[in-house]
């Protein structure tokens, strides 16, 4: 199953790379009401710094999404993020399966902490669907404010792809 999902999450991924290729600098970094006050950019750093704490973590067979960096340049600088998308999909296509513990905190109270089992096959695809989401915000915003094209498939879970695809609006 992992080549199955690693093929998933490389393809996002590289379809959220050219995406950032095209995108004009100031239109990666314009904080929007339309996002809440957010930017692409930020979007994009914190789909990325999931995937990083679990690239992170999967050595010491620990992940926590809760201990991300929140590293600005990210979210500053596309080109940082084109380099960090590149080392991320190159790790998922060399990355083995294992089991692995996932922890995390809800609440204020931090120690609330939960700790489960899990594997790298299941955290792979946690990431996909959380960068999916992501994804059709970025398009929303893409679309909405610059009149950016994407593919039909981008920020779309492949569940809904199948959906649309048995179900055409004739």
């Amino acid at each position: 199953m992992s080549e199955v999902i690693k093929h998933v999450a490389s393809t996002s991924l590289l379809q959220l790379k050219s995406f950032l290729l095209s995108i004009q600098d100031s239109h990666y970094t314009s904080c929007s009401e339309l996002l809440l006050g957010a930017s692409i950019g930020q979007h994009v750093r914190h789909v990325l710094e999931f995937y990083v704490c679990f690239q992170d973590g999967f050595s010491g067979g620990v992940v926590n999404y809760d201990l991300r960096k929140r590293d600005l340049s990210i979210e500053q600088d596309k080109y940082v993020a084109i380099e960090l998308i590149e080392t991320i999909t190159t790790w998922i296509l060399e990355a083995e399966m294992k089991s692995l513990v996932l922890e995390g905190s809800y609440g204020f109270n931090s120690e609330q902490v939960f700790s489960i089992t899990s594997n790298f096959d299941r955290e792979l695809v946690y990431n996909v669907e959380h960068a999916v989401h992501h994804m059709a915000i970025i398009k929303i915003a893409g679309v909405s404010l610059y009149q950016y094209s994407f593919p039909n498939n981008f920020g779309l879970a492949d569940s809904t792809l199948t959906y649309q695809a048995n179900h055409v609006h004739r």
